[in-house]
């Protein structure tokens, strides 16, 4: 009898908390527009460069997150060099991250975010005469700071600086704005 009332009453007991995190959001969906420099060793000018990227990420617990990215430039910028040309592209980027954050108990969640992010990025100049093209990929470590503004439970607006690559005389990092639906 002690044993089974043991039972009920462990099940009674937990079955609060399995229940109120299953009404807990896991996942979310994500979109952003991430206005990003990139800055070249031997290049005075700082580029402009536009993507947009979809985030799709699982919340582990109240503290952590996994979270996938997939991008694709939208806007470029030009300069010149030497009295060529140059115009330059992000074509597409992707990462893995884990995401650290710490609940306040306000519609604020703020967090820092690091990962990897591969970027490939595409160049074409011109002097005039000739022109040519060129595309260049690499991968590096990320990291970066933000902030969601939970206007739902389900609903988050977003924003984020990140340092995406800073490699071999290469840097791209910048700021994001966009939103995530939470289910």
């Amino acid at each position: 009898m002690k044993k089974s009332a043991i039972a009920v009453l462990a099940s009674v007991l937990f079955s609060g908390h399995v229940l109120a995190d299953d009404a807990q959001p896991k996942a979310y969906l994500g979109l952003n527009y991430l206005a990003a420099q990139y800055e070249e060793d031997g290049v005075d000018d700082t580029l402009d460069l536009g993507a947009i990227y979809v985030q799709l990420g699982a919340q582990i617990n109240p503290y952590l997150a996994g979270e996938l990215r997939v991008g694709s430039g939208v806007t470029d910028d030009s300069t010149t060099i030497y009295g060529v040309d140059a115009s330059l592209e992000l074509k597409n980027l992707f990462g893995g991250y884990l995401r650290a954050g710490i609940p306040t108990g306000t519609l604020i969640y703020p967090y820092v975010i690091a990962g990897f992010t591969r970027a490939e990025l595409e160049v074409s100049a011109s002097d005039g005469y000739y022109s040519a093209s060129n595309s260049d990929s690499g991968s590096d470590v990320s990291y970066g700071a933000g902030i969601n503004l939970n206007i739902t439970d389900n609903v988050a607006a977003n924003i984020e600086y990140m340092q995406y690559y800073d490699k071999d005389g290469v840097e791209i990092a910048g700021l994001s704005l966009g939103g995530q639906f939470k289910f």
